[in-house]
């Protein structure tokens, strides 16, 4: 299973990587984001009060105020942008695997699927392929957008280290590895790309506002609060937010990667389920 299942997935690459267009656009798509709507929501500037003339002793005050009781109480920092940024993190993440089905309807409709079906391989290796070339993408899209990131004013915490750039591609991977499960499951019985377009457009927006990536839970009504703390975004955005911003505390970590564990372990028997009925 492990040679068939490498052989798939260096095609699946190899399909990614001649696809110059897609390469482009994984990198400008997030630069857009970060660099046009996270740099103009900036809540620590919108909330920067103007010069007073002959009352800048007051004006440092209100400012204070202002920066301690609704900007750090909210956001957990001074920094609303970098708050955003590691947030979007899981949000691009989720863009990148959830067309993770698209493959598998074009191998489908082209008659790639049928000589897979009538080779001599796991029904598994087919499913998995797909999902390891998922992770690898979303690893190195990760990458990218970290090192853009900083270029664009990302402040991490003083004492970050290499552990906590351990532990983010690690929430990243089982990110990957959980959502792109779930979409190539879903695309197993689907026939048409369109549908499959249709069902991304339909949950890649509810899951990033009813998450924690661009606002804190605690500024969302009732019945949303109850719907973010079930979203895995939500978990993967406490994590990340804790090892790279110092955000949050030890207990929310781990009840997130408790969380986050189960979902993944889900997605995986959903894929395996799924694979059985590849036809």
């Amino acid at each position: 299973m492990i040679r068939e299942t490498a052989a798939l997935y260096e095609r699946e690459m190899i399909k990614w990587f001649r696809q110059k267009v897609q390469l482009v656009f994984i990198v400008v798509v997030p630069l857009m984001w970060m660099g046009l709507f996270g740099k103009s929501l900036n809540f620590s500037v919108l909330l920067r009060i103007p010069e007073i003339p002959g009352a800048e002793h007051l004006r440092n005050q209100l400012q204070s105020l202002i920066e301690e009781y609704i900007v750090k109480r909210y956001f957990g920092g001074y920094d609303y942008f970098s708050f955003f940024v590691v947030g979007m993190l899981s949000i691009f993440i989720l863009f990148t695997t959830m067309w993770s089905g698209m493959s598998f309807v074009f191998d489908r409709r082209l008659g790639y699927l049928n000589r897979f079906l009538v080779a001599p391989i796991p029904r598994f290796s087919i499913v998995l392929s797909k999902i390891l070339s998922s992770i690898t993408r979303a690893l190195m899209q990760a990458t990218a957008l970290l090192v853009i990131a900083l270029g664009l004013g990302l402040t991490l915490k003083s004492d970050v280290n290499f552990f906590d750039i351990l532990i983010l591609y690690a929430v990243i991977a089982i990110l990957a590895l959980s959502f792109s499960s779930i979409f190539t499951a879903v695309a197993v019985r689907i026939t048409s790309h369109d549908l499959v377009i249709s069902i991304a457009n339909l949950v890649n927006l509810p899951l990033m506002f009813t998450s924690n990536s661009i606002f804190p839970i605690d500024q969302m009504p009732q019945y949303l609060q109850i719907i973010a703390r079930a979203n895995p975004i939500t978990h993967a955005n406490n994590i990340t937010r804790f090892y790279l911003l110092g955000i949050g505390d030890l207990g929310t970590v781990a009840i997130s990667a408790i969380y986050l564990a189960t979902f993944m372990v889900t997605s995986i028997i959903i894929a395996i389920i799924a694979s059985r009925k590849i036809e």
